[in-house]
């Protein structure tokens, strides 16, 4: 099984291309919502209860992650602390997974993880799929999440910069237009791939 990490600014629509790959035949392993299940866990909750107070919780006793977010993208300790809590136990996953999908003879895999480069999991791929689009239109999208331009810079400003992101990229995408221009790109680099596994991070 081949793996290819997918990363890009928040916004440039990693998770639109991970769908478009899916349609095609690959599995995709999504670490955010690994991370949203991890948030559940009654030891998650306890820890950052004792860390955070009752405030970063809901009305029904479960985390709510806009309010621990607006706390730790705002201090990159408090930042640190969560990654300690968490990162663990999405990798213990990320492997679950992939070791899952090997095992059913999965040709082609994608780990959509915001933070791979960050958190050193980028060994776990064999190459890094960018996904790009200009900064206006990222913040486009990301305004119809409901998300503040603080929110926004906030969390950019936790990851490596988009530039560095793409410099470390092996294969680029690029998707500053609708979804078919996405998809044109998508498809051939599927039958690329999957017609005998060839290395195209020259053809991108």
């Amino acid at each position: 099984m081949k793996i290819f990490g997918i990363i890009g600014g928040i916004g440039s629509g990693k998770s639109t291309a991970s769908a478009l790959f899916r349609q095609f035949g690959a599995a995709v392993i999504a670490a955010d919502d690994i991370g949203h299940q991890v948030l559940l866990l009654p030891e998650v909750k306890k820890a950052v209860r004792e860390r955070w107070g009752p405030a970063v919780f809901n009305e029904e006793g479960e985390i709510d992650r806009r309010k621990l977010a607006a706390i730790v993208f705002a201090d990159s300790e408090e930042l640190a602390h969560l990654k300690s809590l968490t990162h663990p136990l999405i990798a213990e996953e990320v492997h679950r997974h992939r070791k899952e999908y090997e095992q059913s003879g999965i040709q082609l895999c994608l780990l959509d993880a915001p933070l791979l480069l960050e958190s050193g999991w980028d060994f776990l791929v064999d190459q890094i799929i960018f996904v790009g689009a200009p900064a206006e239109e990222r913040w486009h999208r990301i305004k119809d999440r409901g998300w503040s331009e603080i929110e926004w810079r906030q969390r950019e400003s936790a990851q490596f910069s988009v530039e560095e992101k793409k410099c470390r990229a092996d294969i680029v995408l690029d998707n500053s237009g609708d979804i078919e221009h996405l998809r044109m790109q998508v498809e051939p680099f599927w039958s690329l791939t999957d017609s005998g596994g060839k290395d195209i991070s020259s053809e991108a």
